[in-house]
């Protein structure tokens, strides 16, 4: 009777089912946050100093949140919780501990240490009723309606971005805006994916280690679509900052190597250029650039920072989702 039982989908399959149903989780989460940070914002505001502390996509969204703090003159530094050498505590410092599970260990021991240290402690997670949680002078949701099923952190990762958006207080009106409207722009930007994803697919689909490649303000973003590559398809992806390629990555970079760049670092034309007499293939996410093989658009304005910053990442996953099915469609001897 095994033949009359529905078919159980695959991992792949629910990770695509968590990336097409992102807009919807994002929408909600962004309410969620909205309601929490809209006076949470202006506690924060009198701290200064701000360690960020996570782990894996976790510390990736922290990364690129506490570079646009310190744009704004705030000592802000997002660490891994599993550093030997964390930052100390104390009354002048908030610490924002981020874990989805609320369950990490090191991020738990971490809180723990900057509560005994008299910091003040703002949790992100998508557990309310965690460990990590119980130890937070205030909490920002993660989750709102949906549970990653495929296991792999795509809407938890897009929440951190919005909650630590939400927390700007210099930018407020901007960020709130964004993070706002960032929903729309997603659905919009997903329901094209298939104007382009089989041909980045095509691209990147080389055998060897991918290059993803970003302006490093936008660090956090490599190493969450590196990761995206790492852990769906199992494909070997380095991040690196655009302009730091040039100095160090190219040295493993050879003809017919792929490279995924996400616009908006002055180097990228330089790199773009150097890809292309090196024999490579490179696909651009956000704004043309000249020399590109493919060029995936992001929103209509460029310089819609907020929005950018909760989509960009999705090009990642949705060619990655791709790649795991034709993965998985090899390893089964099936044609596509």
């Amino acid at each position: 009777m095994d033949h009359l039982r529905p078919r159980q989908p695959g991992r792949d399959e629910l990770f695509l089912e968590d990336i097409l149903n992102a807009p919807a989780e994002l929408t909600a989460v962004v309410s969620a946050q909205r309601f929490v940070t809209s006076r949470l914002r202006w506690d924060a505001a009198v701290y200064r100093r701000r360690r960020l502390i996570g782990m894996g996509s976790s510390a990736f969204a922290a990364r690129d949140a506490a570079a646009r703090w310190r744009l704004d003159g705030l000592d802000a530094v997002a660490e891994v919780a599993s550093s030997s050498g964390l930052s100390a505590g104390g009354p002048e410092t908030l610490a924002i501990m981020v874990s989805a599970s609320g369950r990490t260990p090191e991020v738990l021991d971490a809180a723990a240490r900057h509560r005994a240290e008299g910091s003040r402690v703002i949790v992100l997670t998508a557990e309310r009723t965690s460990p990590l949680a119980a130890l937070a002078d205030a909490e920002i949701p993660l989750r709102a309606m949906s549970v990653e099923t495929a296991g792999i952190a795509s809407q938890t990762y897009r929440a951190t971005v919005s909650a630590l958006l939400l927390l700007d207080s210099s930018t407020a009106e901007a960020a709130i805006d964004g993070a706002s409207r960032a929903p729309k722009a997603l659905a919009a930007f997903i329901d094209g994916y298939f104007e382009w994803q089989d041909a980045a697919a095509d691209l990147l689909d080389t055998g060897r280690e991918l290059h993803i490649l970003a302006d490093g303000f936008h660090a956090g973003l490599a190493e969450q679509a590196a990761l995206m590559f790492r852990e769906a398809p199992r494909i070997a992806a380095m991040p690196f900052d655009t302009g730091d390629w040039l100095h160090v990555g190219q040295y493993t970079f050879y003809p017919g190597d792929g490279v995924l760049l996400f616009a908006g670092s002055p180097q990228d034309e330089e790199a773009i250029a150097t890809i292309g007499r090196r024999g490579g293939r490179v696909v651009v996410v956000g704004p043309a650039r000249t020399g590109a093989d493919l060029v995936i658009p992001i929103t209509d304005d460029p310089d819609d920072w907020a929005v950018g910053s909760l989509v960009a990442s999705t090009a990642a996953e949705l060619i990655a989702a791709e790649l795991w099915t034709r993965a998985i469609a090899i390893e089964k001897g099936e044609t596509r």
